[in-house]
């Protein structure tokens, strides 16, 4: 990495809200959690009117199968609401899949967690 743009102590120097050009995870339509899983659409659409930068590059690379967004931002080494942004900009020109879990969890799944995890 340039030397300019990196310190030994606090690691890169391109703060946050430069990479999302000052945009927060707030701002995206649908909501974006932790385990979201998000895969790269193939063959990936045109993007004419978004301009991909390096990070977006780096998500749609990392995505062939399907990541969450806690995975991406460990492999990208970003914050959270960074990969949230992203991520959103790249579902908004179709070139990510995104499912998100379901948000809640009957007791019949719940019994057979425990279930099974009393056979173990």
């Amino acid at each position: 990495m340039d030397e300019a743009w990196y310190d030994d102590e606090a690691g890169p120097m391109v703060r946050p809200y430069t990479i999302t050009r000052g945009r927060t995870p707030g701002q995206h339509k649908q909501r974006l959690d932790t385990a979201t899983q998000v895969v790269t659409v193939e063959p990936r659409p045109e993007t004419p009117r978004l301009e991909l930068t390096p990070e977006h590059r780096a998500i749609l690379e990392a995505c062939h199968r399907p990541v969450s967004l806690a995975e991406l931002a460990v492999a990208l080494e970003q914050p959270m609401g960074v990969v949230r942004v992203l991520c959103g900009d790249l579902l908004d020109h179709g070139a990510v899949f995104v499912r998100t879990p379901r948000s809640e969890v009957s007791r019949e799944i719940l019994e057979q967690v425990y279930r099974g995890l009393c056979r173990l």
